[in-house]
């Protein structure tokens, strides 16, 4: 048996590796020229942790991410002007998950996944334009056929196109700059910061080799090309160590995306076709999901398959097991920014008040251990 991945991003990747545990090889089809450094950092919760360890023996992937980024714990929030807002600590947390959180440079992440898969399983610079049953059809007329067809190609999906209509991705209403820097000693040992003002919010969190990864969202009009300068204008009053993060980190090293999502579906697949990662479940990243619900799928995947010799009936498996946990943080997330991104004083107000109650601590540790704790089928 084998399959044909559309996307090499970190869910194409780990899906290739995941199905090469049970014994299924993949053509992974990418349609940059070259696996190559991009983007900037990505939290790995325990969760994500946790399935890293089933992709390559005896955890050998999972701890190759560990060694490479930063362990975080404790979370702490203020408002733009210093005032703290409340600390969470998982530490007891991550302990009972038995794996830490981990925040890492994507492309280290990236780096790792293609050196454990192999160039030779990776097709770089083939872009793929539509899918005929589980033949995947490139861009050059190209057919490349196979047992059953992975869209991991991200939220502007082909694959999802072609099964679900070529619907626009939903605006959370923000745009986000993001860099990473060398600065980790403006943060406190394994903390990650969460600032927030009028429509507006501040991430860091350490991030391997003394780095710092953070992000910068605030409301504005869709399609808005900001600069650098846009983004140290929107936090030009805050107090420190906000905008020393954004004067350390060089002009080309920022980026600048709106933030969008994608509605759950009901159904990802049919027939020998299914979907994973962003291609099925794009989230908004204020619940820092986005790779860790990619890394799950993979696994996940590869169990149903395994399991079940008719691949049809797998596939609707591993869609059953997966769509009722994704479309509860795509909700989740974003409510959540819709929150963290209020421009009403009064609400931001009831919203900081709440987060530092007892009952507001209660129920974020809660929804923490359902994101944490959760563990996905062994391979």
């Amino acid at each position: 048996m084998r399959a044909v991945i559309i996307g090499g991003g970190i869910g194409g990747l780990a899906t290739a590796l995941a199905l090469r545990r049970v014994g299924i090889e993949s053509t992974v089809v990418e349609q940059v020229p070259s696996i190559r450094e991009v983007g900037a950092g990505l939290s790995l919760w325990s969760n994500a942790i946790l399935a890293l360890r089933e992709l390559g023996t005896e955890g050998k992937i999972a701890e190759q991410v560990i060694a490479s980024g930063s362990e975080f714990d404790t979370f702490s929030s203020q408002t733009s002007s210093g005032r703290p807002i409340a600390k969470s600590r998982f530490t007891d947390m991550a302990r009972e998950a038995g794996a830490p959180c981990v925040c890492i440079h994507r492309a280290e992440l990236q780096r790792i996944l293609f050196a454990q898969l192999g160039p030779a399983s990776v097709r770089t610079g083939a872009r793929c334009v539509e899918f005929d049953n589980s033949t995947a059809i490139l861009e050059s007329g190209e057919r490349i056929d196979a047992d059953f067809l992975v869209g991991a190609d991200g939220i502007n999906s082909i694959i999802r196109a072609q099964l679900h209509g070529n619907e626009p991705a939903r605006y959370e209403g923000a745009t986000c700059w993001r860099g990473i820097c060398y600065a980790s000693q403006l943060l406190p040992a394994r903390t990650s910061l969460l600032a927030l003002g009028p429509g507006t919010q501040f991430g860091a969190c350490p991030c391997g080799q003394g780095q710092v990864y953070w992000f910068l969202a605030k409301n504005a009009p869709r399609g808005t090309i900001r600069s650098k300068a846009d983004a140290l204008a929107a936090c030009e009053s805050w107090s420190a160590p906000v905008l020393d993060f954004v004067h350390a980190t060089p002009e080309e090293a920022v980026i600048q995306n709106d933030i969008l999502d994608r509605k759950p579906l009901k159904h990802w697949g049919r027939g020998r076709v299914t979907l994973l990662g962003d291609a099925a479940h794009a989230a908004t990243p204020n619940l820092g999901q986005g790779a860790c619900q990619a890394i799950e799928d993979a696994v996940t995947l590869a169990h149903a398959v395994r399991a079940n010799p008719n691949i049809e009936a797998a596939l609707r498996t591993y869609e059953r097991l997966r769509i009722p946990r994704t479309t509860a943080i795509i909700n989740d997330s974003w409510r959540a920014g819709q929150l963290l991104q209020t421009e009403q004083p009064l609400i931001a107000a009831f919203r900081d008040w709440f987060s530092a109650s007892s009952i507001g601590q209660r129920i974020q540790t809660q929804m923490f251990r359902k994101l944490l704790l959760h563990r996905v089928p062994e391979l």
